[in-house]
């Protein structure tokens, strides 16, 4: 095999390997674009709704694998440029008989397997289709759900803060800061129902938030009220410590 080509005498007895797959879903499998589970499912979808075509269960197979990447969904216009493989094997993606974007959208579109996004949300079917976008249905659901909870959260406050001691509050954690992108975030978060704090590590988000929830006691304080209930939800252990 020359390097850069693509793959075509795989080791069968690689676990990577779907044995039983033909066509379009063994050619990405064995050059690694696709995991044996991924080909599994696609082809189970596509016996269980009655689906045989192969550029179909591809886009159901590539669906599949994008959560495992830490994607909710693969974009079907897109996904040539940006596919990875599973293997340390040398392989050209560009060999590899992707289909054409448009003709593949529509038929994705006609499949028994896929609902549209304008559908209506009762039709449940195992693979969701926004424009380009294919998801796993649940993700999409998730996703809308999650889409509609920040919508709700983000209208106006309930109630007003008290802008003296907020400013005090600022002064005192971010002494000589109080016009840096920290102490803009906890005001942001203190003055709106809803806040991202975002940034890379060491930026101190941890702290800002921290301080973030000094505050909004000071609010309530402020207010005469019980203090606030703070959920924390973090990755790891440490990460909540």
């Amino acid at each position: 095999m020359s390097v850069g080509a693509v793959i075509s005498d795989p080791d069968r007895f690689a676990a990577r390997i779907a044995v039983q797959a033909s066509g379009l879903l063994r050619q990405f499998n064995v050059a690694g674009v696709l995991s044996a589970a991924d080909v599994h499912v696609a082809r189970r979808l596509g016996t269980l709704a009655g689906e045989s075509s192969e550029p179909v269960l591809l886009a159901a197979a590539l669906a599949v694998r994008g959560p495992r990447l830490g994607h909710v969904h693969v974009d079907l216009g897109e996904i040539q440029g940006t596919a990875a493989i599973d293997t340390e094997d040398p392989v050209d993606l560009d060999q590899l008989p992707w289909p054409d974007p448009g003709a593949w959208r529509d038929a994705v579109a006609a499949s028994p397997l896929v609902a549209q996004e304008a559908a209506e949300v009762s039709i449940v079917r195992p693979l969701r289709l926004r424009g380009s976008w294919l998801y796993l249905d649940r993700y999409w659901a998730e996703e809308i759900t999650v889409a509609a909870a920040l919508l709700h959260r983000s209208g106006p406050p309930t109630q007003s803060a008290d802008a003296a001691v907020l400013q005090a509050g600022l002064e005192r954690m971010f002494p000589g800061e109080t016009s840096g992108r920290q102490s803009d975030a906890a005001r942001a978060a203190v003055l709106q129902r809803f806040a991202v704090v975002a940034g890379g590590p060491g930026t101190g988000k941890t702290t800002t938030v921290a301080r973030i929830v000094a505050l909004l006691a000071e609010q309530a304080r402020a207010a005469g009220q019980s203090l606030p209930l703070i959920a924390l939800a973090a990755p790891t252990g440490k990460a909540a410590a």
